[in-house]
């Protein structure tokens, strides 16, 4: 009896074609989860951390409204320790009364900051930019009180520490599918094999 020299069927291109598919079915969805993920995150943590901050500057903005009993950059310093955050306060100027971490005299334009400029018309300004060398965001709330604005600021490493533990869970489900399309690709081929050889 003749044998086919050249079979249609071949066990490795079979294991290959449902392999590669699979590793492109696996790339595009994990490429499509990580994205939108990652904006969802960053959105909620910051959302989160914002409400947090806005909530102590305005306890930061009662004390100084209220307090009598200490002076501006006590009340600066202490806020600022509770708070976790670089603590400043301006009068309606833009003149900065105190600061908790950088000295008075040489913070001449922090009154024409964006969200000094919404505190002092009264309305609670957010604002967020890159301020040291690193490049590390900064998030900024400002809030207004009697005769000017207080504003509070907190650097948002925390962001970027979960986005990049996100990112190393969101690898090792990636690694795991690529070891199921593997043997998912395996049992496949033998699968074929057997119905072809009955």
């Amino acid at each position: 009896m003749a044998t086919d020299p050249a079979p249609l069927w071949k066990p490795r291109r079979t294991f290959l074609i449902l392999f590669v598919s699979s590793l492109v079915l696996i790339t595009i969805a994990g490429t499509s989860l990580m994205i939108s993920g990652n904006r969802y995150w960053q959105g909620v943590l910051r959302d989160e951390i914002t409400r947090d901050l806005t909530g102590k500057a305005r306890m930061f903005a009662a004390r100084v409204d209220t307090d009598r009993l200490h002076n501006i950059q006590d009340i600066t310093s202490q806020e600022g320790q509770y708070a976790g955050a670089r603590a400043t306060v301006i009068d309606v100027n833009g003149k900065v009364l105190a600061d908790s971490e950088i000295p008075v005299v040489t913070l001449e334009d922090e009154g024409k900051r964006p969200e000094f400029i919404a505190a002092l018309r009264g309305q609670t300004g957010v604002k967020s930019r890159k301020r040291n060398a690193f490049g590390v965001p900064v998030l900024y709330v400002a809030v207004p009180v009697s005769g000017g604005a207080v504003r509070l600021a907190s650097p948002l490493a925390d962001v970027d520490i979960a986005t990049a533990h996100a990112h190393e869970g969101m690898l090792l489900g990636l690694a795991a599918s690529v070891c199921a399309a593997l043997l998912v690709s395996v049992v496949g081929t033998k699968l074929i094999h057997w119905q072809r050889t009955i």
